[in-house]
Protein backbone atom coordinates (compact mmCIF):
# COMPACT_ATOMS: atom_id res chain seq x y z
CA UNK A 1 0.00 0.00 0.00
CA UNK A 2 1.14 3.61 -0.62
CA UNK A 3 1.95 5.09 2.96
CA UNK A 4 0.41 8.05 3.47
CA UNK A 5 2.78 9.01 6.44
CA UNK A 6 5.98 9.36 4.59
CA UNK A 7 6.14 11.14 1.04
CA UNK A 8 8.02 11.15 -1.96
CA UNK A 9 10.97 13.26 -1.88
CA UNK A 10 11.16 14.99 -4.74
CA UNK A 11 14.72 16.31 -5.31
CA UNK A 12 14.60 19.63 -7.51
CA UNK A 13 11.57 21.91 -8.29
CA UNK A 14 11.37 22.70 -11.44
CA UNK A 15 8.90 21.91 -14.40
CA UNK A 16 9.47 17.83 -14.15
CA UNK A 17 9.52 18.37 -10.19
CA UNK A 18 6.19 20.09 -10.19
CA UNK A 19 4.42 18.48 -12.54
CA UNK A 20 5.18 15.48 -10.68
CA UNK A 21 4.24 16.72 -7.59
CA UNK A 22 0.67 17.44 -9.07
CA UNK A 23 0.50 13.58 -10.88
CA UNK A 24 1.29 11.93 -7.87
CA UNK A 25 -1.42 14.01 -5.80
CA UNK A 26 -4.17 13.39 -8.25
CA UNK A 27 -3.32 9.40 -7.20
CA UNK A 28 -3.66 10.78 -4.07
CA UNK A 29 -0.20 10.17 -2.94
CA UNK A 30 2.00 13.32 -0.75
CA UNK A 31 5.42 14.40 -1.80
CA UNK A 32 8.20 16.66 -0.43
CA UNK A 33 9.54 18.85 -3.20
CA UNK A 34 12.77 20.21 -2.30
CA UNK A 35 14.96 22.98 -4.37
CA UNK A 36 18.37 24.26 -3.62
CA UNK A 37 17.57 27.75 -4.42
CA UNK A 38 15.97 30.45 -2.09
CA UNK A 39 13.10 30.54 -4.17
CA UNK A 40 10.86 28.13 -6.64
CA UNK A 41 11.94 30.17 -10.07
CA UNK A 42 12.88 29.02 -13.46
CA UNK A 43 15.92 30.38 -15.52
CA UNK A 44 15.92 30.92 -19.32
CA UNK A 45 13.76 32.15 -21.26
CA UNK A 46 11.08 31.12 -23.73
CA UNK A 47 9.48 27.13 -24.14
CA UNK A 48 7.64 25.89 -26.97
CA UNK A 49 5.13 23.01 -25.51
CA UNK A 50 3.36 20.72 -27.76
CA UNK A 51 0.42 18.94 -28.44
CA UNK A 52 1.80 16.20 -26.46
CA UNK A 53 2.42 18.60 -23.24
CA UNK A 54 -1.04 20.04 -23.21
CA UNK A 55 -2.50 16.17 -23.25
CA UNK A 56 -0.32 15.84 -19.93
CA UNK A 57 -2.20 19.18 -18.95
CA UNK A 58 -5.45 18.23 -19.68
CA UNK A 59 -4.92 14.54 -17.99
CA UNK A 60 -3.52 16.59 -14.58
CA UNK A 61 -6.80 18.94 -14.87
CA UNK A 62 -4.60 22.37 -15.37
CA UNK A 63 -4.87 22.97 -19.16
CA UNK A 64 -7.13 25.86 -18.70
CA UNK A 65 -4.65 27.51 -16.50
CA UNK A 66 -1.97 26.40 -18.93
CA UNK A 67 -3.76 27.74 -22.10
CA UNK A 68 -4.32 31.04 -19.83
CA UNK A 69 -0.04 31.90 -20.25
CA UNK A 70 0.38 30.49 -23.08
CA UNK A 71 0.87 32.37 -27.25
CA UNK A 72 0.06 29.99 -29.24
CA UNK A 73 1.98 30.46 -33.22
CA UNK A 74 0.07 30.74 -36.20
CA UNK A 75 2.39 28.55 -37.88
CA UNK A 76 6.32 26.99 -37.70
CA UNK A 77 8.74 27.90 -40.48
CA UNK A 78 12.51 26.06 -40.97
CA UNK A 79 13.85 28.86 -43.72
CA UNK A 80 17.61 28.74 -45.13
CA UNK A 81 19.62 32.02 -43.15
CA UNK A 82 21.16 32.53 -46.28
CA UNK A 83 18.71 32.64 -48.99
CA UNK A 84 15.73 33.01 -47.21
CA UNK A 85 14.31 29.51 -48.85
CA UNK A 86 11.39 28.34 -46.50
CA UNK A 87 11.91 24.58 -47.22
CA UNK A 88 9.29 23.95 -44.18
CA UNK A 89 6.02 26.07 -43.09
CA UNK A 90 3.28 23.94 -41.49
CA UNK A 91 0.12 25.67 -39.84
CA UNK A 92 0.20 25.56 -36.28
CA UNK A 93 -2.41 27.16 -34.93
CA UNK A 94 -6.34 25.61 -35.36
CA UNK A 95 -4.76 23.31 -37.61
CA UNK A 96 -3.15 21.30 -35.11
CA UNK A 97 -5.73 21.40 -33.28
CA UNK A 98 -8.06 19.36 -35.37
CA UNK A 99 -5.24 16.89 -36.17
CA UNK A 100 -3.97 16.13 -32.62
CA UNK A 101 -6.93 17.43 -30.66
CA UNK A 102 -4.50 19.84 -28.59
CA UNK A 103 -2.25 23.28 -29.27
CA UNK A 104 1.22 24.49 -29.79
CA UNK A 105 2.33 27.03 -27.57
CA UNK A 106 4.77 29.50 -26.80
CA UNK A 107 5.47 30.30 -22.91
CA UNK A 108 8.16 32.35 -20.44
CA UNK A 109 9.22 29.53 -19.36
CA UNK A 110 9.29 31.62 -15.31
CA UNK A 111 5.82 32.36 -15.79
CA UNK A 112 5.03 28.42 -16.80
CA UNK A 113 6.69 27.29 -13.22
CA UNK A 114 4.89 29.85 -11.36
CA UNK A 115 1.84 28.45 -12.16
CA UNK A 116 2.92 24.76 -11.48
CA UNK A 117 3.86 26.13 -8.02
CA UNK A 118 0.52 27.66 -8.09
CA UNK A 119 -1.04 24.68 -8.52
CA UNK A 120 1.18 22.50 -6.29
CA UNK A 121 0.60 24.97 -3.50
CA UNK A 122 -3.25 24.78 -3.40
CA UNK A 123 -2.93 20.84 -3.01
CA UNK A 124 -2.51 19.43 0.76
CA UNK A 125 -0.30 16.73 -0.37
CA UNK A 126 2.12 18.70 -1.63
CA UNK A 127 5.23 20.20 0.67
CA UNK A 128 7.41 22.81 -1.13
CA UNK A 129 10.59 23.57 0.51
CA UNK A 130 13.04 25.66 -1.02
CA UNK A 131 16.99 26.43 0.20
CA UNK A 132 17.35 22.66 0.55
CA UNK A 133 20.37 21.68 -1.23
CA UNK A 134 20.59 18.02 -0.69
CA UNK A 135 24.40 16.29 -0.77
CA UNK A 136 23.73 13.07 0.45
CA UNK A 137 21.57 10.32 0.26
CA UNK A 138 21.00 6.70 2.28
CA UNK A 139 18.23 4.36 1.87
CA UNK A 140 18.07 1.61 4.76
CA UNK A 141 14.29 -0.31 6.29
CA UNK A 142 12.29 0.89 3.26
CA UNK A 143 13.02 4.44 3.41
CA UNK A 144 15.02 7.18 1.86
CA UNK A 145 17.05 9.51 3.84
CA UNK A 146 18.00 12.95 2.41
CA UNK A 147 20.35 14.94 3.81
CA UNK A 148 20.95 18.67 2.88
CA UNK A 149 24.02 20.99 3.28
CA UNK A 150 22.39 23.05 6.29
CA UNK A 151 22.65 18.80 8.11
CA UNK A 152 18.74 18.75 8.14
CA UNK A 153 17.66 14.89 6.92
CA UNK A 154 14.22 14.44 5.18
CA UNK A 155 12.88 11.12 5.39
CA UNK A 156 10.27 9.84 2.71
CA UNK A 157 9.04 6.43 1.53
CA UNK A 158 11.05 6.90 -1.93
CA UNK A 159 13.16 9.08 -3.85
CA UNK A 160 13.01 11.18 -7.41
CA UNK A 161 15.94 12.76 -8.53
CA UNK A 162 14.32 16.18 -11.09
CA UNK A 163 17.72 18.08 -10.62
CA UNK A 164 18.88 18.25 -13.93
CA UNK A 165 21.66 17.88 -16.77
CA UNK A 166 24.36 17.91 -12.97
CA UNK A 167 21.90 15.91 -11.16
CA UNK A 168 23.61 14.73 -7.87
CA UNK A 169 21.03 11.76 -7.45
CA UNK A 170 22.33 10.27 -11.07
CA UNK A 171 25.65 10.47 -9.70
CA UNK A 172 24.67 8.32 -6.89
CA UNK A 173 22.38 5.91 -8.93
CA UNK A 174 24.50 5.78 -12.14
CA UNK A 175 27.69 5.61 -12.78
CA UNK A 176 29.23 9.03 -12.36
CA UNK A 177 30.40 10.64 -15.99
CA UNK A 178 30.09 13.75 -17.21
CA UNK A 179 27.78 15.32 -19.70
CA UNK A 180 28.61 15.51 -23.53
CA UNK A 181 29.26 18.61 -24.86
CA UNK A 182 27.98 19.00 -28.90
CA UNK A 183 30.06 21.93 -29.67
CA UNK A 184 27.47 24.31 -29.69
CA UNK A 185 26.87 26.98 -27.64
CA UNK A 186 23.93 29.73 -27.29
CA UNK A 187 22.92 33.39 -26.91
CA UNK A 188 19.56 34.13 -25.43
CA UNK A 189 17.46 37.17 -25.98
CA UNK A 190 14.32 38.73 -24.66
CA UNK A 191 12.74 41.94 -25.19
CA UNK A 192 9.44 43.36 -25.31
CA UNK A 193 7.70 42.69 -28.91
CA UNK A 194 7.53 46.56 -29.80
CA UNK A 195 10.75 46.77 -29.25
CA UNK A 196 11.13 44.11 -32.51
CA UNK A 197 10.44 45.65 -35.81
CA UNK A 198 6.81 44.49 -36.63
CA UNK A 199 8.06 43.69 -40.56
CA UNK A 200 10.39 40.55 -38.63
CA UNK A 201 8.43 39.11 -35.67
CA UNK A 202 5.40 37.42 -37.38
CA UNK A 203 3.17 35.33 -34.59
CA UNK A 204 5.82 32.37 -35.97
CA UNK A 205 8.16 29.94 -34.79
CA UNK A 206 10.70 30.84 -37.44
CA UNK A 207 14.23 28.61 -37.48
CA UNK A 208 16.48 30.15 -39.54
CA UNK A 209 19.41 27.56 -40.52
CA UNK A 210 22.72 28.77 -41.19
CA UNK A 211 26.47 26.80 -41.64
CA UNK A 212 27.10 25.42 -38.76
CA UNK A 213 24.72 28.33 -36.94
CA UNK A 214 21.05 28.93 -36.55
CA UNK A 215 18.47 31.25 -34.88
CA UNK A 216 15.19 30.66 -33.49
CA UNK A 217 12.30 33.31 -32.61
CA UNK A 218 8.89 33.73 -31.51
CA UNK A 219 6.75 35.62 -29.35
CA UNK A 220 6.15 33.92 -26.25
CA UNK A 221 3.65 33.86 -23.28
CA UNK A 222 0.73 36.67 -22.66
CA UNK A 223 3.61 39.50 -21.24
CA UNK A 224 4.22 40.77 -24.68
CA UNK A 225 7.39 39.35 -24.80
CA UNK A 226 9.77 38.34 -28.00
CA UNK A 227 12.46 35.30 -27.91
CA UNK A 228 15.13 35.26 -29.67
CA UNK A 229 17.86 32.33 -29.45
CA UNK A 230 21.49 32.42 -31.68
CA UNK A 231 23.11 29.10 -31.72
CA UNK A 232 26.43 28.17 -33.52
CA UNK A 233 29.29 25.85 -33.61
CA UNK A 234 32.18 27.25 -31.74
CA UNK A 235 35.48 26.28 -32.53
CA UNK A 236 37.05 27.64 -29.50
CA UNK A 237 37.86 25.16 -26.57
CA UNK A 238 35.06 25.32 -23.88
CA UNK A 239 34.85 24.61 -20.25
CA UNK A 240 31.24 23.54 -18.59
CA UNK A 241 31.38 26.72 -15.85
CA UNK A 242 32.14 28.87 -19.44
CA UNK A 243 29.29 31.10 -19.12
CA UNK A 244 30.98 34.40 -20.25
CA UNK A 245 29.88 35.58 -23.96
CA UNK A 246 32.31 35.59 -26.93
CA UNK A 247 30.55 38.60 -29.01
CA UNK A 248 33.58 38.78 -31.89
CA UNK A 249 32.74 35.15 -32.38
CA UNK A 250 28.99 35.49 -32.11
CA UNK A 251 28.72 38.00 -34.72
CA UNK A 252 31.53 36.26 -37.00
CA UNK A 253 29.40 33.11 -37.34
CA UNK A 254 25.93 34.85 -38.06
CA UNK A 255 27.85 36.61 -41.10
CA UNK A 256 26.01 36.91 -44.59
CA UNK A 257 23.33 35.75 -42.98
CA UNK A 258 20.19 37.56 -43.75
CA UNK A 259 18.66 40.66 -43.04
CA UNK A 260 16.27 39.95 -40.69
CA UNK A 261 18.62 37.86 -38.29
CA UNK A 262 21.42 40.73 -38.18
CA UNK A 263 18.54 42.81 -36.92
CA UNK A 264 17.41 40.42 -34.76
CA UNK A 265 20.90 39.30 -33.49
CA UNK A 266 20.70 43.08 -31.79
CA UNK A 267 18.53 41.73 -29.07
CA UNK A 268 20.43 39.13 -28.10
CA UNK A 269 22.80 39.14 -25.09
CA UNK A 270 26.35 38.85 -26.11
CA UNK A 271 27.61 38.78 -22.72
CA UNK A 272 26.48 35.68 -21.66
CA UNK A 273 26.58 31.78 -23.25
CA UNK A 274 25.01 28.46 -22.14
CA UNK A 275 26.79 25.37 -23.87
CA UNK A 276 24.29 22.96 -24.93
CA UNK A 277 25.36 19.22 -23.42
CA UNK A 278 23.14 15.83 -23.18
CA UNK A 279 23.93 12.58 -21.85
CA UNK A 280 24.48 8.59 -24.01
CA UNK A 281 20.99 7.66 -23.62
CA UNK A 282 19.96 4.99 -20.95
CA UNK A 283 17.74 2.53 -20.47
CA UNK A 284 18.25 1.65 -16.95
CA UNK A 285 18.00 5.09 -14.16
CA UNK A 286 16.97 3.39 -11.03
CA UNK A 287 17.99 1.99 -7.87
CA UNK A 288 16.01 0.53 -5.06
CA UNK A 289 13.72 2.97 -4.14
CA UNK A 290 15.57 5.89 -6.16
CA UNK A 291 14.69 6.91 -9.56
CA UNK A 292 15.41 9.90 -12.29
CA UNK A 293 12.82 12.12 -14.44
CA UNK A 294 13.67 14.19 -17.55
CA UNK A 295 16.96 15.78 -17.58
CA UNK A 296 18.31 13.65 -14.74
CA UNK A 297 17.47 10.71 -16.73
CA UNK A 298 17.40 11.51 -20.49
CA UNK A 299 19.02 15.26 -20.72
CA UNK A 300 18.55 15.98 -24.57
CA UNK A 301 19.69 18.60 -27.19
CA UNK A 302 16.91 21.53 -27.42
CA UNK A 303 16.40 21.07 -31.15
CA UNK A 304 13.51 19.11 -31.36
CA UNK A 305 11.74 21.09 -28.12
CA UNK A 306 10.82 18.12 -26.27
CA UNK A 307 12.78 18.24 -22.92
CA UNK A 308 10.32 19.92 -20.74
CA UNK A 309 7.86 17.31 -22.71
CA UNK A 310 9.46 14.33 -21.60
CA UNK A 311 9.87 15.67 -18.25
CA UNK A 312 6.00 16.00 -18.15
CA UNK A 313 5.20 13.00 -19.58
CA UNK A 314 7.85 11.16 -17.01
CA UNK A 315 5.77 12.47 -14.15
CA UNK A 316 2.27 11.14 -15.45
CA UNK A 317 3.84 7.82 -16.41
CA UNK A 318 5.55 7.75 -12.89
CA UNK A 319 2.59 8.26 -10.95
CA UNK A 320 1.09 5.85 -12.95
CA UNK A 321 3.51 3.09 -11.96
CA UNK A 322 3.47 3.88 -8.57
CA UNK A 323 0.11 4.17 -8.09
CA UNK A 324 -0.66 0.42 -9.57
CA UNK A 325 2.31 -1.12 -7.57
CA UNK A 326 0.72 -1.28 -4.08
CA UNK A 327 3.88 0.41 -2.42
CA UNK A 328 6.40 -2.56 -4.64
CA UNK A 329 8.64 0.99 -5.90
CA UNK A 330 11.20 -0.87 -7.28
CA UNK A 331 9.38 -2.59 -9.38
CA UNK A 332 7.29 0.20 -10.46
CA UNK A 333 10.50 2.11 -10.87
CA UNK A 334 11.55 -0.72 -13.53
CA UNK A 335 7.87 -0.88 -15.32
CA UNK A 336 8.80 3.12 -15.45
CA UNK A 337 11.68 2.78 -17.11
CA UNK A 338 10.39 0.38 -19.90
CA UNK A 339 7.92 2.67 -20.80
CA UNK A 340 9.74 5.60 -21.13
CA UNK A 341 13.22 4.78 -22.42
CA UNK A 342 13.08 4.24 -26.19
CA UNK A 343 10.46 7.19 -26.53
CA UNK A 344 13.20 9.47 -24.67
CA UNK A 345 16.09 7.84 -26.43
CA UNK A 346 14.32 8.53 -29.63
CA UNK A 347 14.23 12.37 -28.57
CA UNK A 348 17.94 12.45 -27.67
CA UNK A 349 19.08 10.92 -30.96
CA UNK A 350 17.12 12.87 -33.21
CA UNK A 351 17.14 16.22 -31.39
CA UNK A 352 20.85 15.64 -31.86
CA UNK A 353 20.26 14.66 -35.51
CA UNK A 354 18.21 18.28 -36.18
CA UNK A 355 20.63 19.97 -34.89
CA UNK A 356 23.39 18.83 -37.66
CA UNK A 357 20.49 19.37 -39.98
CA UNK A 358 20.10 23.03 -38.34
CA UNK A 359 23.61 23.53 -39.44
CA UNK A 360 24.09 21.97 -42.41
CA UNK A 361 26.84 23.17 -45.02
CA UNK A 362 27.41 22.75 -48.68
CA UNK A 363 25.93 19.36 -50.30
CA UNK A 364 24.23 18.62 -47.36
CA UNK A 365 22.30 22.03 -47.15
CA UNK A 366 21.43 21.64 -50.66
CA UNK A 367 20.03 18.41 -50.40
CA UNK A 368 17.77 19.39 -46.53
CA UNK A 369 16.15 22.62 -48.66
CA UNK A 370 15.52 20.25 -51.57
CA UNK A 371 14.24 16.71 -50.31
CA UNK A 372 12.70 18.65 -47.07
CA UNK A 373 11.04 21.24 -49.04
CA UNK A 374 9.34 18.70 -51.61
CA UNK A 375 7.40 16.56 -48.81
CA UNK A 376 3.68 16.96 -48.53
CA UNK A 377 1.85 18.73 -45.80
CA UNK A 378 0.72 15.47 -44.86
CA UNK A 379 3.74 13.65 -44.54
CA UNK A 380 5.26 16.47 -42.32
CA UNK A 381 2.37 16.18 -40.13
CA UNK A 382 2.72 12.33 -40.24
CA UNK A 383 6.62 13.05 -38.73
CA UNK A 384 5.51 15.51 -36.26
CA UNK A 385 2.98 12.92 -34.89
CA UNK A 386 5.58 10.81 -33.59
CA UNK A 387 6.37 13.27 -31.04
CA UNK A 388 2.98 15.19 -31.21
CA UNK A 389 0.20 12.36 -30.36
CA UNK A 390 1.97 11.56 -27.10
CA UNK A 391 1.11 8.85 -24.86
CA UNK A 392 -1.31 7.71 -23.61
CA UNK A 393 -1.89 8.25 -19.28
Amino acid sequence: MVDKNHPFIIVGGGIGGMTLGLALAKKNIPSLVLEQAPQFRETGAGILLCPNVFKMFDYLGISEQMTAIACFPDALIYADGLSGFEYIKIPMGKEVVTRFKYPYGSFHREELLRALVKECQQSPLITLTPAARIVGFEEKNERVFATSDAGITYEGTALVGCDGLWSLVRNYIIENEKPRYSGHVTHRGVVAIDKVPEHIRPNTVIHWDLPNAHMVQYPMGTKGMYNIVAVYKSVKPHQFEDTKGDPEELFERFEGARPEIQQLLAHVDTTKLWLLCDRKPVSHWSKGRMTLLGDSAHPTLPHLTQGAGMAIEDAVVLAEKVSASNGHYEAAFQAYEKERYLRTAFVQYFSSFYGNLHDADGIARDLRNEFISKMSLEEKYTWLGKLYNGIEP
